[in-house]
C-alpha cells in the first residue's frame, strides 16, 4: 500500500487521489464545541435570553448531600462561575454593543454556594475531629494507651490535699476559720491549711440583687411623695411666703402683714389670687404639623401657672409600697472552701463537731472536690514530669526564649481598626494631606509621615520576622491564602 511521505504516516493515500471529503466533524471539534459551552452562556449562544436564577445553595439542604454529591456540585459550580465571568468580562468589552449583562446576580448565587459547601465540609470535618477526640479520651481513661495496659487508677490516688466546703449561715472572717479547723498536731504557722477561700452562695448573691432593685424602687417612690406633698402640710412656713408680689409694674398686692412686726411690703404668696392653669394644646392633624408638635423642645411641652409653689402642673406619684428587704439585712449563706495539705482533711474536719462559730450557725460540711474529677494525667507525677521534659526538649529545639522567624499571633497583636489607626497616627484636626499640601507643597500621594498601622505594637515584633507563605488553605488561614 503506498504512503506519501510528505503528508504523515497516517495518511494510507496520497491526497492527490481524495476526489471527495465527509462534512462530518471530528472528535477533536465536537470536543472544541462543547468545551465553548462550558466558558459561554448557553443561552446567548443562542440569542435567548437566560433563565430566571432560583437562588443559592442553602446549607440545609447541603447538609443532606453525601461526598460525592458535594463534589459533583462544586464541579458544577466551578463550570458555572467560569462561564459567567467569562460572559461579563465579553459583555464589559462590548459594552456599547451588547449592553448590561443579564442576571448578573448569577455570579454573586455561585459565590454563596460554594461558601455553603466550605462551610458545610467544616462542619463535617469539626465533628469527626470531636468525634476522634472523644475515642481518643475514651481509650485513655480505659488504659489503652498506659504501660502495662489497664484502666486507669482513680485521680484521687495521686492527690496529695484535699478540699472541705463549709457553708455557713453569716459571714465568718478567714482567721477564725483558720484558727478553728486548722489542725492541732501542726506546730507551724499554716495549721495544715494551704489556703480558705470566702464566697457568698450564689443564691445569697441573687437574693441581694433582687433586693438591691426593691430597694431602690422604694427609696425613690418615697422621696418623690415626701417632695410632692411637703407643701400641703398645715402650718407650714417657708421662705416663699413671705416674697414680694408686684402684680404689674409698679402696681403691688396690698399688705396684709401675716406675723407683727413684719415687713410692710410683705404678704402672704399664698393668699394671692390664682388663674386657672392653662390646658395642654391639642395635637394637630396634619401629618408635617403633627411631626412639628411632637419634635417640640421639653420646656414648651411643659403647663406652667402662677400659682402657688410648685407652678409646674404635675400628676402625682406613685402610692408608697411597703417597706422591703434592704440588701444588707441579707446576711448569707456564705460558702468556705478549705483545702487542706493531706488527704484526710474532710474526716477532720468533721470530728471538729463545729455547730456554731462566735453566734453564727454551721449549716454543712461536705467535700468540696470538684463534680467532675480531672484524669489521672492530671496528678499524676511521673506524668507531669515527662511533659515537662517534653517542653523543654522544645524550648532547646525552637531555641527559646529567642525569637524564631514567625508566630501565628504576631497578626494579631498587630491588627488593628481604622479608627484606632487614625486617632493614633493623626494628632491634628485637618486631615494631613491638607495640611502638608498648604504648608509645604508636597505631593499629594506621597505620604509626609510614617503611619504606624500597629499602634505601636509592631515592637513586638522583631525586625526579621517574615510571614510563612501558605499553601494548604486552613479555616483560619483563608486571608492569607487570598492575598497569594
Amino acid at each position: 500500500m503506498p504512503v506519501d511521505t510528505h503528508i504523515g504516516s497516517l495518511s494510507f493515500f496520497p491526497l492527490k487521489k481524495v476526489k471527495y471529503s465527509s462534512m462530518r466533524r471530528t472528535p477533536f471539534q465536537r470536543n472544541s464545541a462543547s468545551a465553548v459551552y462550558e466558558f459561554v452562556d448557553p443561552s446567548f449562544l443562542n440569542n435567548k435570553r437566560p433563565t430566571i436564577p432560583g437562588g443559592a445553595w442553602p446549607q440545609d439542604l447541603l447538609r443532606t448531600k453525601s461526598i460525592g454529591d458535594l463534589q459533583q456540585i462544586w464541579f458544577q459550580l466551578v463550570k458555572e462561575r467560569n462561564m459567567l465571568l467569562s460572559t461579563k468580562e465579553h459583555y464589559l468589552k462590548h459594552q456599547e454593543e451588547l449592553g448590561a449583562m443579564p442576571a448578573p446576580s448569577r455570579i454573586q448565587m455561585t459565590a454563596d454556594s460554594m461558601a455553603n459547601i466550605k462551610a458545610v465540609m467544616r462542619e463535617r470535618d469539626n465533628e469527626a475531629t470531636d468525634r476522634a477526640v472523644a475515642i481518643f479520651r475514651e481509650r485513655v481513661a480505659k488504659g489503652t494507651y498506659r504501660y502495662p495496659p489497664g484502666p486507669q487508677p482513680p485521680a484521687t490516688s495521686a492527690a496529695t490535699t484535699s478540699i472541705v466546703r463549709v457553708t455557713t449561715a453569716a459571714k465568718v472572717p478567714k482567721e477564725r476559720l483558720h484558727e478553728l479547723f486548722g489542725k492541732f498536731d501542726v506546730f507551724e504557722a499554716h495549721k495544715g491549711i494551704v489556703k480558705i477561700e470566702l464566697n457568698i452562695a450564689p443564691e445569697a448573691l441573687e437574693a441581694k440583687r433582687t433586693a438591691e432593685a426593691a430597694w431602690e424602687h422604694y427609696s425613690v417612690t418615697k422621696r418623690d411623695n415626701e417632695e410632692y406633698y411637703k407643701w400641703n402640710k398645715e402650718g407650714h412656713v417657708s421662705r416663699y411666703d413671705f416674697a414680694d408680689v408686684e402684680i404689674a409694674p409698679g402696681v403691688w398686692e396690698p399688705i396684709q402683714p401675716s406675723e407683727p412686726g413684719s415687713a410692710s411690703d410683705a404678704i402672704i404668696a399664698s393668699a394671692v389670687a390664682v388663674p386657672a392653669p392653662a390646658e395642654s394644646k391639642r395635637p394637630p392633624q396634619g401629618t408635617v404639623d403633627r411631626l412639628r408638635f411632637d419634635a417640640r423642645p421639653s420646656y414648651e411641652k411643659t403647663t406652667l401657672q402662677l400659682g402657688y409653689y410648685p407652678n409646674i402642673a404635675t400628676s402625682a406619684p406613685e402610692a408608697i409600697p411597703p417597706r422591703p428587704i434592704h440588701p444588707d439585712e441579707i446576711e448569707g449563706p456564705w460558702i468556705a472552701t478549705i483545702t487542706y495539705d493531706a488527704t484526710d482533711g474532710l474526716p477532720y474536719a468533721r470530728d471538729l463537731g463545729v455547730t456554731m462559730i462566735d453566734g453564727t450557725a454551721v449549716t454543712s460540711i461536705e467535700d468540696g472536690s470538684p463534680g467532675v474529677l480531672p484524669p489521672y494525667a492530671a496528678t499524676c507525677p511521673i506524668y507531669q514530669e515527662a511533659v515537662r521534659a517534653e517542653e523543654a526538649a522544645e524550648e532547646t529545639l525552637m531555641q527559646w526564649p529567642n525569637v524564631p522567624k514567625w508566630k501565628s499571633n504576631y497578626k494579631t497583636w498587630t491588627n488593628r481598626d481604622v479608627a484606632d489607626i487614625v486617632a493614633y497616627n493623626y494628632s491634628n484636626v485637618v486631615d494631613y494631606v491638607d495640611r502638608e499640601v498648604l504648608l509645604t507643597g508636597k505631593s499629594v500621594w506621597e505620604l509626609p509621615i510614617s503611619i504606624d498601622y500597629t499602634c505601636g505594637q509592631a515592637k513586638s515584633v522583631p525586625p526579621h520576622a517574615e510571614e510563612p507563605i501558605l499553601t494548604f488553605p486552613r479555616a483560619n488561614t483563608m486571608i492569607e491564602v487570598q492575598k497569594l
